[in-house]
């Protein structure tokens, strides 16, 4: 054996010895040995055994003594070596004991070996079966968790690696964190249940497979186990498309298949009936005509199809069925199956007009559309094929119609050879017939479906041809003194355009002519127009351009060349040096050698040499002083003239000398003429100073915040140039003042406050030796705001700043005073008059000018009223006034500056000070520049946090607010500036007899000066005007009447109306274009009419009421017409969208045509000067200049609406329009309403917020919940091309829908709502891309509330906010595509969002808008419900809803929210902030909260008493005639009672009289009352008679006189009460008389009708107000659809809900008063049954006009039926709301209570005196 492998056994063995007792020859060395031995090995030895013997080499035997009886172990008997026979088993024993004993003879020694088994890991666990199996029912959840199997493996070890543990995988077993469905005991094997099972797809298993491990640390067993799930009925069926197409046609027979439905049920098919499926229509489609379901489906198979004959595609084009599949256990699934009915071609074509007359312009070349010929044809399999009938016409042959390839279905006409109007025969115009078949070639032979149409075609002549002249060339030499008028060429051209009439007219192009020297006539013949000058220029080119009349025009261009030869025509000139300087008191001496010089061609002898003397008639001061020697030879022989002084001079008494000096040629004749030559005398200080006086004239910006330079300090001396010897000290300094004692500067320090300010000082001259020179300055500081300063208006004079300033020496005042005096004489409403806060000197391209700002703290139009009165003011101050106002910003600096979107010329204040300084007067102000920038001008204040003059107009006060500054407007205005968006004209009159100017501007008539259009490379201009001129100026921008000056532009902008037609013309500098709407109906119609001007990329475009095809504000569409116009009345054929020819109009600019760069104001209405002559701006024809008669208003630019108020400068004209006034009509309404229509068609709607019948009931609004929504069935259908939508909202959330309309399926929306915090309108007009339109820079994601109003017409696009200015304003006025949006009013409205369906549950919501509030919700202008406050309005029913709640409420945001003292929070609706609360600020030491004195701010108008409260806020007490928390409201009539004493004694007696007959009418009628009741029986008796044929009318005519009490409607928003002609004073009758048939057939078919005034009835008119109004649920669709559908589906009758019309005849509820007629109502009271008194209390009735049957034989019997509505506001259990509530205004709303009761006519005699009566109970019924 290995010695290492019996060392090592020999180590890991236990040694343990005990020695024996005693000892002998021979023992064990140990008495015990204990060794471990590992099962299955049999290692050799295990152990080697030794004795201890006294005789030292004696042999020894050992042996085994006991314990070995199965022969294991063997020991060695020699050398005791113990080895194991056969390995050990730890599973049969786990130790032994072995006894060994040595011998030695006779001698021997025991000892005991102890033999432990170690374990090995030999066995591995085991499972009895391969596979498990368990069965449970799914969704079980009771118990959990708990077993539901167990399993058990065996091991065949016995030790530790006989221990198991178990684990699990498989089917719902995770191990990534998620919950597991089952779990199993480690020690047990127990598998638990920890989850409900599902045993249906998509996510269950019918069998759950699950793998059990059992481990014993080193080895594994597996078994398999299976879950079976018992399968429950848990899983409705579902369709695996919620939306099934399908398509069949037209026309086919009864049982038709349709489509094929198949629906899924994931139950066990084998478990009973959990998944047996049978089909049924739960929302069928019933057929108007029979009444009968349309469609039918197998309900085994699925199999749709039709249950009766022959579906017209063109009554109703798809369908949109339920479908629903219910399986055994009742539970069912929804489909929708839409059946698109495919199209027959059963209708026959049709034009769209019988004859189509066409004005075309004769440029257009064969390939163009001349005009499309639109074809109505419901069908859309048509195959249109057009021809020109043969021989139809004159010209048939011209042209061809071809089909359209895409769009509207029509025919395009184009010709077929060019059109020329120069020929005769096309100018005659044409004629022809057009046919149209829809069944393509072989379609002409059946008539049914050919049309035809008769086409008049009218040529436009068209600018096509070039002037042509005879000869465009000539060329002549002439001498340059050639006389002016001389003939030097004719240039004849001939047009042909026109028939040959066209006028030509010719002109010089200005740059071959720069100096104007020539002149052409109208007939073409060129002239000299001024002097030739060959020294300035050899040759000309001259172009003659020929322009025809056309527009645009054309040029032909013919040239005149002329070589100019010299003349001696020019005297020599001084050329060096022509000024020179003698200092003064000099010896005399020479002082220059003059040069000469000539422009004359010196090889013609024309020069040289000069002669030179001094000019003989020199003042004789000039002669003594000078003297003037000719040198021949000087200068190259050319000759120089010696000037020298005789004398000494005095610049005291002479700063220069002008030498006159007579020079000439060597001509023949000579040529001469007399040159100055200026001799200025240098200045020596040889005078003395004298004392003096100055005023300086201050205007500085607050804050001061530099030193401000003031000028010199004057002292009278006529030496002016020795400041450097002059020395300046103060004669007692001033701390505000600074003064440089070297140059006499004076400064003023900053802060310096305003004043007057006496200032001395004392000037010492050295060379002089004077000291203590008194010199005085006045200063006079005056500081202003940086607003007031920065609305200053330049004003540009013609002359120096030194001159404008300077005092005249005769006392006469200065330019500038005589200017500030003369504008103050014209401005009106400033508060400090006019001042001029800075002169400054700008340099000219030839002398410098001044520029004057003038300014006037609470004028805003000081500009327009200074241009207005331009010639007044420079006949004034004797200067020519070359500009008013800032300017614009040309285009030449828009390029410099690289500006894509517009220039604006600007004006900004820097730090720096203007000063100019003339001697004994100086002007010092802050210097403001003009620059010009990038952008677009606006009208608002440029900063909007402090208030202005110009912050709030029209009377407004402006208030300082935490976040900005508010306006505290009067009544009539509008918007946060308190604006007047209207105004009146009154046209022209005859003048006045005051002559001049004034008596022009009577004879111009009306008009008003608005701010300039901005130059922006875009504009949007729109405006509304009313007027009945045919013609008329609307707008105007451009020049005035003067001639203009060089360099002037001619841009301008004029829109007229001209025959009542919009035409306008606009030149952007590049040449003008015209553009009218001949086409269009007249606008001069008296009702408002919108027009819109766009223009940008070189192309304008105008749109008059933005195609709608009417006005925008008159009467109402009637029902003929097509569905474009009318929403109430359907019809059959599909809507027609407007014919662009006749309201768009669109023309190319000339090519650079950038911005309108007009500096002038825009004129409103008129003109109010003469309009220039066209021909000086090649404008192609004259401005109309008549003035309007009518209004304007919403005149808006590029957004911003133009305030039309009192602020404007203008002339007869007035805010408002008193012809579309509701309050000058009579109508008033109310504080909350605002008028709206044109004159004869006025109504008042109500305020945002606000509703009823005088706009005096706040609306309630929803609170939407997360996934909340509201889906609306409409009553009525809104129009396809115009969709108005108007609500309230407030919320934090940035995002989710507020409204949406949509379309059938969805594929087209109008949507209002949050993308990312801006507020956005969504049009999706399919197939076109979705257009966006949102408010980028409006926050209204602020928790406030703010009004929205969203409209398109057609793809134009409107989006406003609150008042709609500024950013809150966005429009997209885009007609392109299509035009029309056909609104699905059953289920295509939803407020708050869109809901997604399956089967009957709503699971996901698209753009959810939760967390907020909407309110007042008006669609098309009619108010919708919303639930739960509202349910139903006569507009619409909400049809489903979720998460909604009443009101605006929400929980307190200042829970646990703790702030700095002495800060509190401030709850501020799912917000706060810590403040001081309303009403009150920190105090200066910012510890305390204090109350704000707002009267400071004045916030009362109309002379309002302001009085502060202490705690928080204000009240103003109102004088008489106003009211309103600001005393803003004007009172329509004064209604107090102002009685004499005698009055009121005669009142008292008259009430105690009246009184007591009243005692005595009910003491007199109490004894009638037993004969009254006997008669009213048998009146019961024939009603309850009649009432109880219920299948059919009464045969018998009843003897009945029908009285019915209104509520009256409104007559234009006021009360239209009639009398009763029958009983006197009884005002709230109405009485008519109806034919003999009965009444009772008529309240079957239609309710209460309203009898018209010819005697027609209306039923139609009849509205309900069916759903609760007073509900609180979240939820619920409890409500039906809106009953003029036909898609309701089986419910009540004709469509109306069940509370509708049509039951409206057994009793109402409620309280009534009557203001007449007592003894009627007695009897009334007399036969009311209490005991019947709620029965059906919830059906409303509509009034009706009183129906009047006389028979003979039996006394009249009088039927009143009553309005009866609920007065005080207190709510009645299960009675419906006022009946004001939930109506849109300004229709009255229809009757909701209603009280019928009959009456004897023999108590009908009226009393002699009107009764009041007590109001009667809140519900009862009479028979």
């Amino acid at each position: 054996m290995d010695p290492a492998r019996i060392l090592q056994i020999i180590t890991n063995s236990t040694w343990m010895v005990t020695k024996l007792v005693g000892s002998g020859p021979v023992e064990f060395e140990r008495s015990q040995y204990r060794l471990d031995v590992r099962e299955n090995t049999t290692p050799d030895p295990l152990l080697l055994l030794t004795a201890r013997v006294q005789n030292q080499g004696t042999p020894v035997e050992f042996r085994i003594k006991s314990g070995n009886d199965d022969g294991v172990f063997s020991l060695g008997h020699a050398d005791g070596r113990l080895a194991l026979v056969r390995p050990l088993d730890y599973e049969e024993e786990q130790e032994r004991e072995l006894g060994v004993e040595v011998a030695l003879g006779e001698a021997s020694s025991e000892a005991n070996i102890l033999v432990r088994v170690l374990d090995e890991n030999d066995h591995a666990p085991a499972f009895p079966r391969a596979l498990h199996e368990t069965q449970i029912t799914e969704e079980d959840d009771r118990h959990l968790p708990k077993t539901i199997l167990t399993v058990k493996a065996v091991d065949g070890d016995a030790g530790e690696f006989g221990s198991l543990r178990y684990s699990l995988s498989g089917d719902g077993v995770f191990h990534n964190g998620t919950r597991s469905c089952f779990a199993v005991d480690e020690t047990s094997g127990a598998i638990h249940l920890l989850r409900p099972l599902d045993r249906d797809p998509p996510n269950g298993k019918s069998q759950w497979r699950l793998r059990v491990a059992a481990s014993d640390g080193e080895l594994n067993a597996y078994t398999a186990v299976h879950v079976n799930l018992k399968d429950i009925n848990d899983n409705a069926p579902y369709f695996p498309k919620s939306i099934i197409n399908a398509t069949i046609s037209e026309n086919t027979p009864e049982g038709a298949s349709v489509a094929q439905v198949s629906a899924t049920d994931n139950d066990d098919p084998h478990e009973g009936h959990n998944a047996r499926l049978v089909y049924s229509l739960e929302k069928n489609v019933i057929d108007e005509a029979s009444g009968r379901p349309i469609f039918a489906v197998d309900s085994e198979s699925g199999l749709i199809s039709t249950a009766l004959c022959c579906l017209d595609r063109e009554k109703t084009q798809r369908y949109a069925i339920q479908v629903v599949a219910t399986d055994g256990g009742g539970l069912k699934g929804t489909g929708t199956v839409l059946v698109e009915v495919s199209d027959v071609n059963d209708v026959p074509p049709r034009f769209s007009r019988p004859e189509w007359t066409l004005d075309v312009s004769e440029r257009l070349a064969p390939e163009h559309v001349l005009a499309t010929l639109t074809v109505i044809d419901q069908d859309v399999s048509n195959n249109f094929t057009f021809r020109v009938v043969p021989g139809s016409g004159r010209g048939w042959q011209m042209f061809r119609v071809e089909g359209r390839q895409s769009g509207s279905p029509g025919g395009d006409l184009r010709a077929t050879s060019p059109l020329d109007y120069e020929n005769p025969e096309h100018r005659k115009g044409f004629r022809f017939r057009v046919q149209v078949t829809d069944m393509g070639e072989a379609g002409w032979l059946d008539k049914y479906h050919v049309d035809g149409a008769w086409v008049n075609l009218s040529l436009v002549d068209d600018n096509d041809n070039s002037p042509v002249f005879t000869h465009d060339y000539a060329h002549f030499t002439l001498p340059e003194d050639t006389p002016t008028g001389t003939l030097l060429a004719t240039f004849t051209a001939h047009d042909i355009d026109g028939g040959g009439r066209s006028r030509v007219r010719y002109t010089v192009a200005p740059a071959s002519d720069p100096g104007g020297r020539f002149a052409v006539d109208t007939q073409g013949t060129v002239r000299l127009a001024h002097s030739l000058d060959r020294e300035e220029t050899e040759t000309h080119n001259v172009l003659v351009l020929a322009i025809d009349d056309g527009v645009p025009p054309r040029t032909s261009t013919a040239t005149l060349a002329i070589n100019v030869t010299d003349v001696n025509d020019n005297a020599p000139y001084l050329d060096d040096p022509k000024e020179v300087q003698v200092i003064e008191n000099s010896k005399p001496q020479v002082v220059a050698r003059v040069k000469l010089g000539d422009p004359d061609n010196w090889r013609q002898g024309h020069g040289p040499p000069f002669t030179i003397h001094l000019d003989p008639r020199a003042p004789p001061h000039i002669k003594a002083a000078v003297k003037v020697k000719h040198d021949k030879r000087g200068d190259e022989g050319r000759g120089v003239g010696i000037v020298s002084t005789r004398m000494s001079l005095d610049r005291e008494e002479r700063r220069a000398l002008l030498v006159p000096l007579v020079v000439g040629d060597a001509a023949s004749p000579a040529l001469s003429a007399t040159v100055t030559l200026t001799l200025h005398v240098a200045d020596l200080n040889d005078n003395p100073m004298a004392p003096a006086a100055k005023t300086i004239v201050v205007h500085t910006v607050q804050p001061q915040t530099s030193q401000v330079p003031l000028g010199r300090v004057y002292v009278k001396d006529p030496d002016d140039w020795d400041a450097a010897s002059k020395t300046y000290a103060w004669r007692t300094t001033h701390a505000n003042f600074v003064l440089n004692k070297t140059t006499g500067d004076l400064a003023m320090k900053p802060g310096t406050p305003d004043g007057r300010y006496e200032l001395g000082f004392k000037v010492n001259d050295a060379s002089q030796g004077q000291t203590g020179v008194n010199a005085n300055v006045t200063v006079k500081v005056t500081s202003l705001s940086q607003q007031v300063v920065s609305a200053a208006t330049p004003l540009t004079l013609a002359a120096d700043p030194y001159y404008v300033v300077r005092e005249d020496h005769k006392g006469a005042s200065s330019i500038l005073d005589r200017l500030v005096v003369a504008a103050r004489a014209w401005v009106e409403g400033s508060s400090e008059g006019v001042q001029a806060v800075s002169v400054q000197k700008v340099d000219g391209p030839s002398a410098p000018s001044t520029r004057v700002w003038l300014t006037s703290p609470g004028v805003s139009n000081l500009d327009h009223v200074l241009l207005h009165r331009k010639d007044e003011l420079e006949h004034t101050i004797g200067v020519s006034i070359t500009d008013v106002g800032v300017g614009t910003c040309e285009e030449a600096a828009q390029e410099d500056l690289g500006c894509s979107e517009g220039c604006a010329a600007q004006a900004s204040v820097t730090s720096g000070f203007s000063v100019v300084d003339a001697n004994t007067s100086a002007v010092v102000g802050p210097w403001v520049g003009v620059h010009s920038g990038c952008g677009c001008a606006r009208f608002a204040p440029a900063d909007d946090t402090v208030c202005s003059a110009d912050t709030c107009l029209n009377g407004g006060h402006c208030v300082p607010t935490p976040t900005g500054t508010r306006c505290i407007c009067p009544h009539g205005t509008f918007g946060s500036r308190c604006k007047i968006l209207s105004r009146h004209f009154e046209g022209g009159g005859p003048g006045g007899e005051t002559g001049g100017r004034n008596q022009m501007e009577e004879d111009l008539g009306g008009w008003a000066w608005v701010p300039s259009i901005p130059s922006c490379a875009e504009v949007h201009l729109s405006l509304e005007v009313l007027t009945g001129s045919p013609d008329a100026t609307l707008l105007y921008s451009g020049p005035d009447h003067l001639p203009p000056a060089q360099g002037a532009n001619s841009d301008m902008l004029a829109l007229e109306l001209r025959g009542g037609r919009p035409s306008l013309l606009l030149d952007l500098g590049a040449g003008p274009a015209a553009l009218s709407l001949n086409a269009s109906y007249s606008l001069a119609d008296s009702t408002w009419h919108r027009l819109d001007l766009i223009w940008k990329d070189e192309l304008v475009e105008m749109i008059v009421d933005l195609c709608s095809g009417a006005s925008i504000d008159g009467p109402p569409a009637k029902s003929s017409k097509s569905a474009l116009n009318d929403s109430e009345t359907p019809t059959s054929s599909p809507p027609i969208p407007p014919d662009a020819h006749t309201c768009r109009g669109a023309a190319r600019l000339s090519r650079g045509a950038l911005l309108l760069n007009a500096a002038q104001p825009l004129q409103v209405g008129g003109l109010a000067h003469p309009p220039p002559a066209h021909t000086v701006y090649g404008w192609p024809k004259p401005i109309l200049a008549r003035p309007l008669r009518g209004c304007v208003r919403n005149l808006r630019i590029n957004g911003e609406l133009i305030d039309l108020g009192h602020g404007l400068l203008g002339q007869k004209s007035s805010p408002g329009c008193k012809s579309a006034d509701c309050l000058a009509s009579g109508i008033s309404c109310g504080v909350h309403g605002r008028c709206h229509g044109s004159p004869g068609y006025l109504r008042c709607e109500c305020q945002p917020g606000w509703s009823g019948p005088d706009c005096a009931t706040p609306s309630t609004p929803t609170a939407f919940q997360v996934n909340s929504y509201v889906k609306l069935a409409l009553s009525f259908t809104p129009l396809a091309y115009t969709t108005t939508v108007h609500l309230r909202f407030r919320t934090w959330q940035r995002r989710g829908e507020l409204v949406v309309l949509s379309s059938q399926h969805g594929r087209d929306r109008f949507a209002v709502q949050l993308d990312n915090g801006r507020l956005c309108l969504v049009l999706q007009l399919h197939p076109d891309p979705q257009r966006s339109l949102c408010l980028t820079r409006a926050q209204v994601t602020d928790g406030q509330w703010h009004t929205v109003s969203a409209s398109r017409y057609g793809s134009a696009t409107f989006l406003s906010a609150d008042d709609g200015e500024g950013d809150l304003y966005n429009a997209s006025v885009s007609l392109e595509g299509r035009q029309l949006l056909e609104v699905d009013k059953q289920e295509g409205v939803h407020v708050g969002g869109s809901p997604e369906y399956v089967g009957v549950s709503v699971f996901k919501i698209h753009g959810d808008y939760h967390d907020g509030c909407i309110d007042d919700v008006r669609i098309s202008g009619k108010s919708v419900p919303l639930p739960p406050a509202v349910n139903g309005t006569a507009w619409g029913q909400a049809s489903m809803f979720k998460g909604v709640d009443r009101e605006c409420r929400a929980p307190s945001a200042c829970t646990n929210v703790s702030c700095r003292a002495p800060l509190t929070c401030v709850d501020t609706w799912r917000s706060y902030h810590c403040g001081c609360g309303e009403g009150r600020v920190l105090s200066s030491s910012r510890t305390t909260c204090e109350d704000e004195n707002e009267c400071i701010w004045e916030p009362c108008l109309n002379g309002g008493t302001c009085l502060n409260k202490d705690s928080a806020g204000y009240v103003c007490a109102c004088p008489t005639g106003f009211s309103g928390q600001h005393c803003h409201l004007p009172e329509v009539g004064d209604t107090s009672l102002k009685l004499s004493l005698g009055a009121l004694v005669a009142i008292v007696v008259w009430c105690t009289f009246l009184l007591l007959l009243i005692c005595a009418f009910l003491l007199h009628q109490h004894h009638r009352r037993s004969a009254l009741r006997r008669g009213m029986a048998d009146v019961k008796e024939n009603v309850m008679n009649c009432k109880e044929q219920a299948s059919a009318p009464c045969s018998h005519t009843p003897n009945l006189l029908e009285l019915k009490l209104l509520k009256p409607p409104k007559a234009n928003g006021q009360p239209a009460w009639s009398k009763n002609p029958n009983i006197a004073d009884v005002d709230v009758l109405q009485v008519d008389a109806a034919s003999v048939t009965s009444s009772v057939e008529d309240q079957k078919r239609g309710g209460a009708a309203a009898v018209l005034k010819n005697g027609e009835s209306k039923g139609g008119d009849a509205r309900t107000a069916a759903g609760s109004q007073n509900g609180g649920s979240r939820g619920g669709a409890k409500n039906p659809p809106a009953g003029d559908d036909l898609r309701n589906y089986a419910y009540e009758g004709e469509g109306s809900s069940p509370g509708s019309l049509s039951s409206c005849l057994e009793s109402c509820s409620g309280s009534a008063k009557f203001l007449g007629g007592f003894r009627e109502v007695a009897h009334m009271l007399e036969s009311w049954d209490p005991t019947n008194s709620h029965s059906n209390s919830n059906q409303t009735s509509t009034p009706s006009k009183t129906e009047v049957v006389k028979v003979d034989s039996t006394p009249p019997i009088t039927t009143i039926h009553c309005d009866i509505h609920v007065s005080g506001g207190t709510e009645v259990e299960g009675a419906p709301p006022p009946a004001h509530a939930g109506f849109p205004e300004p229709l009255p709303p229809p009757l909701s209570e209603a009280v019928i009761t009959t009456l004897i006519a023999d108590a009908m005699d009226p009393p002699p005196i009107p009764m009041p009566i007590p109001d009667p109970p809140r519900a009862f019924k009479t028979k």
